[in-house]
């Protein structure tokens, strides 16, 4: 049996996956995102976005997680699917 974590923070914080997307969220997308969302869309990788925009990988893989949160997903393919969705790309 799984049991839901007793205190309100965590609670919260358990919970937090399972929320819908804020849509106002997935429109705040910055033009760095946005660029990093095409070539997402592209199937390019974290590295292969890095070269492209001439940031680290590390900063390429800070980006994809910003837009994975901010569209409510946990799948580079996922976000792809949503941005289509939303107009976003």
């Amino acid at each position: 049996m799984v049991r839901a974590p007793s205190t309100p923070g965590l609670r919260r914080r358990w919970s937090a996956g399972s929320t819908p997307p804020d849509p106002e969220e997935s429109q705040q997308l910055t033009a760095r995102e946005r660029e990093v969302l095409r070539l997402l869309a592209r199937g390019l990788s974290n590295r292969d976005i890095g070269v492209k925009l001439y940031i680290s990988e590390t900063t390429a893989k800070f980006h994809v997680g910003n837009i994975l949160r901010k569209l409510g997903v946990s799948r580079r393919a996922e976000a792809v699917y949503e941005a289509t969705k939303l107009g976003l790309i």
